[in-house]
């Protein structure tokens, strides 16, 4: 086990930068039910935009996992780290989606194509981090495996029903994951 000091120092600076995602979400969430009657939300950008604050949660809920690790060095600070930072960067470009005006198709589908690779990165941050964590290859990961290959499918395709399928899929994997962890 870490000593208290570095799990201390690593556990906040964890949840900080999630708390740093979490109020972007239910700032931008807060402007949606703000404006309900006046300004049409694309309904895609809104259910991505929850299921990141469940992701904020269920990243949040795992922070006690970092007490777990016997011994930190810079190299697994910044692997730690990294989960919550990719969180972070794929919040601010579906946010930067969900505010900004109506855009071109391309437009929208180069921006959400930076947030499916960097979600997807965020999987595969998820299946290491079991390993580093010491539980191997669990249920959860087989989940995170699913929402990386849904990821990579949503990142090189505009269809729109692909793209409803693909969120629905997610959600369903994140809820599973859930119910998985909280039952082991």
């Amino acid at each position: 086990m870490m000593d208290s000091v570095d799990t201390l120092l690593v556990s906040f600076m964890f949840i900080t930068i999630l708390t740093l995602g979490i109020a972007g979400v239910l700032a931008e969430l807060a402007e949606v039910v703000r404006n309900v009657g006046s300004e049409r939300r694309e309904g895609l950008l809104v259910g991505w935009t929850l299921l990141l604050l469940f992701a904020y949660f269920i990243l949040f809920w795992h922070t006690a996992d970092i007490a777990l690790l016997e011994k930190l060095d810079f190299w697994l600070f910044l692997f730690v780290e990294a989960g919550a930072v990719l969180l972070l960067f794929a919040t601010h470009i579906m946010l930067g989606a969900l505010a900004a005006s109506p855009e071109s198709d391309s437009e929208a589908a180069v921006r959400q194509g930076r947030f499916f690779v960097i979600f997807g990165l965020l999987q595969v941050w998820s299946i290491a981090a079991g390993f580093v964590w010491g539980v191997g290859f669990t249920p959860g990961s087989a989940l995170d495996l699913i929402v990386l290959v849904v990821c990579v499918a949503l990142a090189t395709s505009k269809n729109r029903s692909l793209h409803v399928a693909g969120l629905v899929v997610v959600w369903l994997a994140y809820i599973a994951s859930t119910i998985i962890d909280a039952r082991a």
